[in-house]
Protein backbone atom coordinates (compact mmCIF):
# COMPACT_ATOMS: atom_id res chain seq x y z
CA UNK A 1 0.00 0.00 0.00
CA UNK A 2 1.48 3.41 -0.90
CA UNK A 3 2.27 5.61 2.10
CA UNK A 4 0.33 8.22 2.95
CA UNK A 5 1.71 12.18 2.12
CA UNK A 6 1.74 14.42 5.08
CA UNK A 7 3.03 17.60 4.34
CA UNK A 8 2.09 21.47 4.71
CA UNK A 9 2.27 24.65 2.11
CA UNK A 10 3.68 26.87 5.13
CA UNK A 11 7.51 27.43 4.88
CA UNK A 12 9.93 26.43 7.51
CA UNK A 13 12.35 28.72 9.55
CA UNK A 14 14.86 26.27 11.19
CA UNK A 15 16.76 28.08 14.40
CA UNK A 16 19.87 25.82 15.34
CA UNK A 17 20.16 26.50 18.92
CA UNK A 18 23.97 24.60 19.31
CA UNK A 19 25.41 26.49 16.46
CA UNK A 20 23.66 29.60 18.42
CA UNK A 21 25.57 28.32 21.60
CA UNK A 22 28.74 27.66 19.71
CA UNK A 23 28.88 31.25 18.19
CA UNK A 24 28.43 32.77 21.45
CA UNK A 25 31.21 30.54 22.99
CA UNK A 26 33.74 31.27 19.77
CA UNK A 27 32.93 34.46 20.10
CA UNK A 28 33.84 34.54 23.99
CA UNK A 29 37.14 32.63 23.30
CA UNK A 30 38.44 36.03 21.14
CA UNK A 31 37.93 38.37 23.68
CA UNK A 32 40.39 37.30 26.61
CA UNK A 33 39.16 38.71 29.99
CA UNK A 34 35.87 40.72 28.62
CA UNK A 35 32.32 39.33 29.15
CA UNK A 36 30.27 38.66 26.68
CA UNK A 37 26.43 40.64 25.92
CA UNK A 38 24.16 39.50 23.33
CA UNK A 39 22.30 41.63 21.22
CA UNK A 40 18.80 40.33 21.00
CA UNK A 41 16.82 43.51 19.10
CA UNK A 42 14.74 43.03 16.55
CA UNK A 43 12.89 39.22 18.33
CA UNK A 44 16.48 38.46 18.27
CA UNK A 45 17.02 39.07 14.73
CA UNK A 46 13.50 38.35 13.65
CA UNK A 47 15.13 34.28 15.25
CA UNK A 48 12.38 34.52 18.48
CA UNK A 49 14.07 36.44 21.28
CA UNK A 50 12.57 34.21 23.69
CA UNK A 51 13.86 31.05 23.05
CA UNK A 52 17.01 32.60 21.60
CA UNK A 53 17.39 34.61 24.46
CA UNK A 54 16.95 31.86 27.07
CA UNK A 55 19.61 29.69 24.81
CA UNK A 56 22.06 32.22 25.22
CA UNK A 57 21.44 32.67 29.01
CA UNK A 58 21.95 28.69 29.01
CA UNK A 59 25.17 29.25 27.47
CA UNK A 60 26.46 31.80 29.84
CA UNK A 61 25.03 34.95 28.54
CA UNK A 62 23.97 37.44 31.75
CA UNK A 63 23.92 40.51 29.68
CA UNK A 64 21.30 41.91 26.69
CA UNK A 65 20.94 44.79 24.73
CA UNK A 66 17.56 45.32 23.24
CA UNK A 67 15.99 48.42 21.12
CA UNK A 68 12.57 49.17 22.56
CA UNK A 69 11.39 48.98 26.00
CA UNK A 70 8.75 46.12 25.17
CA UNK A 71 11.30 44.07 23.42
CA UNK A 72 13.01 43.98 26.82
CA UNK A 73 9.28 43.34 28.82
CA UNK A 74 9.28 40.06 26.23
CA UNK A 75 12.82 39.18 27.47
CA UNK A 76 12.21 39.41 31.05
CA UNK A 77 9.25 36.96 31.11
CA UNK A 78 11.45 34.34 28.62
CA UNK A 79 14.78 34.54 31.16
CA UNK A 80 14.06 35.37 34.22
CA UNK A 81 14.64 38.29 37.24
CA UNK A 82 18.77 37.59 37.12
CA UNK A 83 20.32 38.87 33.59
CA UNK A 84 20.78 42.73 32.90
CA UNK A 85 18.91 44.17 29.90
CA UNK A 86 19.99 47.52 28.29
CA UNK A 87 17.52 49.52 26.05
CA UNK A 88 19.30 51.31 23.48
CA UNK A 89 16.75 53.91 22.97
CA UNK A 90 16.83 54.97 26.12
CA UNK A 91 13.41 55.93 28.17
CA UNK A 92 10.59 57.51 27.07
CA UNK A 93 7.77 58.59 28.65
CA UNK A 94 5.60 56.08 27.80
CA UNK A 95 7.02 53.16 28.52
CA UNK A 96 8.25 54.49 32.04
CA UNK A 97 6.77 52.05 33.80
CA UNK A 98 7.76 48.90 31.68
CA UNK A 99 11.31 50.35 32.92
CA UNK A 100 10.39 49.99 36.60
CA UNK A 101 8.23 46.75 36.24
CA UNK A 102 10.78 44.61 33.95
CA UNK A 103 13.69 45.73 35.56
CA UNK A 104 15.21 47.22 32.13
CA UNK A 105 18.36 49.36 32.23
CA UNK A 106 17.46 52.91 29.86
CA UNK A 107 20.87 53.73 27.57
CA UNK A 108 20.82 57.33 27.79
CA UNK A 109 21.51 59.47 24.85
CA UNK A 110 21.31 62.56 25.58
CA UNK A 111 21.06 65.47 28.50
CA UNK A 112 17.67 65.19 27.46
CA UNK A 113 16.71 62.02 28.21
CA UNK A 114 19.25 62.20 31.32
CA UNK A 115 17.47 64.98 33.19
CA UNK A 116 13.92 62.99 32.18
CA UNK A 117 14.85 60.00 33.90
CA UNK A 118 16.18 61.50 36.85
CA UNK A 119 12.65 62.90 37.32
CA UNK A 120 10.79 59.82 36.71
CA UNK A 121 12.65 58.02 39.22
CA UNK A 122 12.38 60.51 41.81
CA UNK A 123 10.49 58.70 44.41
CA UNK A 124 10.83 55.63 43.03
CA UNK A 125 12.68 53.12 45.68
CA UNK A 126 15.70 50.99 44.26
CA UNK A 127 15.46 52.06 40.35
CA UNK A 128 17.18 50.57 37.70
CA UNK A 129 20.62 51.96 37.02
CA UNK A 130 21.66 52.95 33.54
CA UNK A 131 24.17 53.00 31.05
CA UNK A 132 26.01 56.15 29.11
CA UNK A 133 26.14 56.01 25.53
CA UNK A 134 28.40 58.63 23.88
CA UNK A 135 28.35 58.87 20.10
CA UNK A 136 32.00 58.91 19.01
CA UNK A 137 31.55 59.05 15.53
CA UNK A 138 28.75 57.03 13.81
CA UNK A 139 26.33 60.65 14.58
CA UNK A 140 23.30 58.42 15.13
CA UNK A 141 21.95 57.62 18.78
CA UNK A 142 24.23 58.72 21.44
CA UNK A 143 25.42 62.07 23.98
CA UNK A 144 26.87 64.14 21.46
CA UNK A 145 30.09 66.43 21.62
CA UNK A 146 28.55 69.76 23.05
CA UNK A 147 27.09 67.59 26.08
CA UNK A 148 30.03 65.67 27.19
CA UNK A 149 31.50 68.45 29.48
CA UNK A 150 27.96 68.66 31.43
CA UNK A 151 27.92 64.90 32.18
CA UNK A 152 31.95 65.10 32.79
CA UNK A 153 30.83 68.02 35.72
CA UNK A 154 27.70 67.38 37.43
CA UNK A 155 28.59 65.16 39.37
CA UNK A 156 24.64 65.17 41.36
CA UNK A 157 23.48 64.09 37.63
CA UNK A 158 25.50 61.17 37.30
CA UNK A 159 25.19 60.41 40.93
CA UNK A 160 21.21 60.10 40.16
CA UNK A 161 21.47 58.81 37.45
CA UNK A 162 23.39 55.36 39.31
CA UNK A 163 25.75 54.56 35.73
CA UNK A 164 26.71 51.25 35.58
CA UNK A 165 28.06 51.07 32.00
CA UNK A 166 29.85 53.83 29.36
CA UNK A 167 29.73 52.34 26.21
CA UNK A 168 29.88 53.63 22.33
CA UNK A 169 29.06 52.08 19.30
CA UNK A 170 31.69 51.80 16.29
CA UNK A 171 30.42 52.47 12.74
CA UNK A 172 32.55 50.77 10.24
CA UNK A 173 34.23 47.91 12.44
CA UNK A 174 33.99 45.32 9.38
CA UNK A 175 36.50 46.82 7.83
CA UNK A 176 39.60 46.46 9.91
CA UNK A 177 41.37 49.31 7.56
CA UNK A 178 39.04 51.93 8.10
CA UNK A 179 40.61 54.92 9.81
CA UNK A 180 37.40 56.24 11.70
CA UNK A 181 37.64 52.95 14.02
CA UNK A 182 41.21 54.50 15.62
CA UNK A 183 39.44 58.02 15.52
CA UNK A 184 36.30 56.35 17.74
CA UNK A 185 38.55 54.68 20.05
CA UNK A 186 40.79 57.25 20.78
CA UNK A 187 37.33 59.07 21.36
CA UNK A 188 36.04 57.00 23.97
CA UNK A 189 39.21 56.70 25.49
CA UNK A 190 39.23 60.08 26.22
CA UNK A 191 35.02 60.57 26.90
CA UNK A 192 35.60 57.30 29.42
CA UNK A 193 38.13 58.92 31.15
CA UNK A 194 36.01 62.01 32.50
CA UNK A 195 33.17 59.24 33.79
CA UNK A 196 32.59 57.53 36.69
CA UNK A 197 34.87 54.09 36.84
CA UNK A 198 32.22 51.82 35.50
CA UNK A 199 33.01 48.94 33.04
CA UNK A 200 33.28 49.97 28.89
CA UNK A 201 32.09 48.74 26.11
CA UNK A 202 32.76 49.79 22.54
CA UNK A 203 33.30 46.72 20.30
CA UNK A 204 29.57 45.11 18.31
CA UNK A 205 30.65 41.66 16.61
CA UNK A 206 32.90 43.87 13.87
CA UNK A 207 34.70 45.15 17.10
CA UNK A 208 35.84 41.54 18.38
CA UNK A 209 37.65 41.07 15.38
CA UNK A 210 39.37 44.41 15.69
CA UNK A 211 41.18 43.39 18.89
CA UNK A 212 42.04 43.33 22.44
CA UNK A 213 42.42 46.91 22.32
CA UNK A 214 38.55 47.40 21.32
CA UNK A 215 36.97 44.75 23.70
CA UNK A 216 36.93 46.69 27.23
CA UNK A 217 35.04 44.73 29.78
CA UNK A 218 32.22 44.01 27.76
CA UNK A 219 31.49 43.10 23.67
CA UNK A 220 28.00 43.02 22.46
CA UNK A 221 27.64 41.16 19.48
CA UNK A 222 24.67 40.60 17.32
CA UNK A 223 24.50 39.43 13.74
CA UNK A 224 27.79 36.78 14.36
CA UNK A 225 25.89 34.70 17.15
CA UNK A 226 23.54 34.27 14.31
CA UNK A 227 26.02 33.14 12.10
CA UNK A 228 26.33 36.52 9.97
CA UNK A 229 29.84 37.28 8.96
CA UNK A 230 30.43 40.80 9.32
CA UNK A 231 34.35 41.69 8.24
CA UNK A 232 35.90 42.22 4.81
CA UNK A 233 37.76 39.22 5.38
CA UNK A 234 34.57 36.69 6.25
CA UNK A 235 36.90 33.27 5.58
CA UNK A 236 38.35 34.16 8.90
CA UNK A 237 35.63 34.55 10.93
CA UNK A 238 34.79 31.08 12.45
CA UNK A 239 30.81 31.41 12.86
CA UNK A 240 28.59 28.82 12.36
CA UNK A 241 25.19 29.20 10.31
CA UNK A 242 22.45 28.86 12.66
CA UNK A 243 19.32 29.67 10.33
CA UNK A 244 17.51 27.97 7.27
CA UNK A 245 14.41 28.60 5.41
CA UNK A 246 12.66 25.53 3.91
CA UNK A 247 10.47 25.60 1.30
CA UNK A 248 8.62 22.64 0.23
CA UNK A 249 7.72 21.49 -2.84
CA UNK A 250 4.04 21.84 -4.06
CA UNK A 251 3.88 21.19 -7.60
CA UNK A 252 6.50 19.51 -10.09
CA UNK A 253 5.75 20.39 -13.79
CA UNK A 254 7.17 20.54 -17.44
CA UNK A 255 7.56 23.91 -19.26
CA UNK A 256 8.46 23.38 -23.32
CA UNK A 257 10.71 25.46 -24.94
CA UNK A 258 9.63 28.80 -25.62
CA UNK A 259 7.29 29.33 -23.14
CA UNK A 260 7.71 31.95 -19.95
CA UNK A 261 7.99 31.26 -16.36
CA UNK A 262 6.58 33.52 -13.89
CA UNK A 263 5.77 37.09 -13.16
CA UNK A 264 6.82 39.46 -16.11
CA UNK A 265 8.20 36.77 -18.42
CA UNK A 266 11.56 37.72 -17.39
CA UNK A 267 12.65 33.79 -18.05
CA UNK A 268 12.22 31.87 -21.21
CA UNK A 269 13.23 28.53 -21.66
CA UNK A 270 15.67 27.62 -24.35
CA UNK A 271 14.77 23.96 -24.01
CA UNK A 272 12.39 21.47 -22.55
CA UNK A 273 12.44 22.22 -18.47
CA UNK A 274 11.26 20.18 -15.54
CA UNK A 275 10.73 23.10 -13.01
CA UNK A 276 9.51 22.74 -8.95
CA UNK A 277 7.18 25.70 -7.24
CA UNK A 278 8.28 26.02 -4.03
CA UNK A 279 6.88 27.74 -1.17
CA UNK A 280 8.26 30.75 0.03
CA UNK A 281 8.09 33.82 -1.17
CA UNK A 282 9.39 37.64 -0.34
CA UNK A 283 6.11 37.36 2.41
CA UNK A 284 8.45 34.98 3.91
CA UNK A 285 11.71 37.38 3.59
CA UNK A 286 13.49 35.87 0.42
CA UNK A 287 14.24 38.30 -1.81
CA UNK A 288 12.81 39.18 -4.70
CA UNK A 289 16.42 39.91 -6.38
CA UNK A 290 17.12 36.15 -6.46
CA UNK A 291 14.93 35.84 -9.55
CA UNK A 292 16.65 34.39 -12.24
CA UNK A 293 16.17 35.98 -15.62
CA UNK A 294 16.70 35.33 -19.10
CA UNK A 295 20.09 37.05 -18.71
CA UNK A 296 20.87 36.02 -15.19
CA UNK A 297 20.90 33.12 -13.02
CA UNK A 298 21.38 34.71 -10.21
CA UNK A 299 21.04 32.15 -7.08
CA UNK A 300 20.04 28.42 -6.36
CA UNK A 301 18.55 27.11 -3.62
CA UNK A 302 19.77 23.26 -2.26
CA UNK A 303 17.74 19.80 -2.65
CA UNK A 304 19.47 17.68 -0.48
CA UNK A 305 22.97 18.30 -1.37
CA UNK A 306 22.81 19.33 -4.71
CA UNK A 307 22.15 22.84 -5.92
CA UNK A 308 19.31 24.04 -8.34
CA UNK A 309 18.62 27.12 -9.88
CA UNK A 310 16.12 29.93 -9.41
CA UNK A 311 14.60 30.86 -12.62
CA UNK A 312 11.53 33.53 -12.84
CA UNK A 313 10.85 36.12 -10.34
CA UNK A 314 10.75 35.09 -6.71
CA UNK A 315 6.98 35.93 -6.07
CA UNK A 316 5.10 36.73 -3.03
CA UNK A 317 4.19 32.96 -1.91
CA UNK A 318 6.29 30.96 -4.47
CA UNK A 319 9.47 30.33 -5.76
CA UNK A 320 10.02 28.22 -9.03
CA UNK A 321 13.38 25.99 -9.68
CA UNK A 322 14.99 24.90 -12.23
CA UNK A 323 15.47 20.56 -11.82
CA UNK A 324 15.75 19.58 -15.09
CA UNK A 325 19.26 18.61 -14.13
CA UNK A 326 18.60 17.20 -11.21
CA UNK A 327 20.02 13.68 -10.67
CA UNK A 328 17.65 12.67 -7.27
CA UNK A 329 13.86 12.46 -6.30
CA UNK A 330 11.65 15.26 -5.75
CA UNK A 331 8.43 14.14 -4.18
CA UNK A 332 6.05 16.66 -3.07
CA UNK A 333 6.48 18.23 0.42
CA UNK A 334 10.24 17.98 -0.21
CA UNK A 335 11.92 20.97 1.50
CA UNK A 336 14.35 23.58 -0.59
CA UNK A 337 16.99 25.06 1.51
CA UNK A 338 17.52 28.67 1.43
CA UNK A 339 19.84 30.40 3.33
CA UNK A 340 22.09 28.53 6.20
CA UNK A 341 25.51 27.98 4.86
CA UNK A 342 24.68 30.31 1.80
CA UNK A 343 23.31 32.96 3.50
CA UNK A 344 26.87 36.00 2.74
CA UNK A 345 26.37 35.05 -1.18
CA UNK A 346 22.59 35.20 -1.68
CA UNK A 347 22.30 38.67 1.00
CA UNK A 348 25.19 39.21 -0.94
CA UNK A 349 23.12 38.34 -4.70
CA UNK A 350 20.31 39.76 -3.19
CA UNK A 351 22.23 43.49 -2.68
CA UNK A 352 21.32 43.50 1.01
CA UNK A 353 23.26 43.15 3.98
CA UNK A 354 23.03 39.92 5.98
CA UNK A 355 21.10 41.66 8.96
CA UNK A 356 18.23 43.07 7.01
CA UNK A 357 18.07 39.17 5.33
CA UNK A 358 17.86 37.88 8.40
CA UNK A 359 15.72 39.75 10.52
CA UNK A 360 12.53 39.59 7.45
CA UNK A 361 12.67 36.26 7.71
CA UNK A 362 9.99 34.50 9.29
CA UNK A 363 7.15 37.09 9.69
CA UNK A 364 5.17 34.09 8.22
CA UNK A 365 7.08 31.07 8.50
CA UNK A 366 6.86 28.24 11.40
CA UNK A 367 10.06 28.47 13.16
CA UNK A 368 11.54 25.11 14.52
CA UNK A 369 14.25 25.01 17.07
CA UNK A 370 16.26 22.10 16.76
CA UNK A 371 19.49 20.94 18.97
CA UNK A 372 22.40 18.97 17.49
Amino acid sequence: MARARTYSSRPVLTVNLTALADNYQYLASLIGGARMAASIKADAYGLGSDVVGRALYGAGCRTFFVAHAGEGKLLRTAIGAKASIYVLSGNTPQDTAIFFGSKLKPVINSLTQARDWVKAIKDVNHPPRTALHFDTGINRLGIPNEEVDVFANDKALIEALDVDLVMSHLACAGDREHPLNAQQLGKFKMISALMPMVPLSLANTGGIYLGAEYHFKLVRPGIGLYGGKVTNTPDTEGVKPVVELHAPVLQIKTVKKGETIGYNASFTALKDMKIAIVSAGYADGLPVNLSGSDKRIVTSARLGKHRVPVVGRVSMDYTILDITNYKGFVELGGKAVFFGEDLEAQSAHSQMINYEVMTHLGARCRKIYVNE
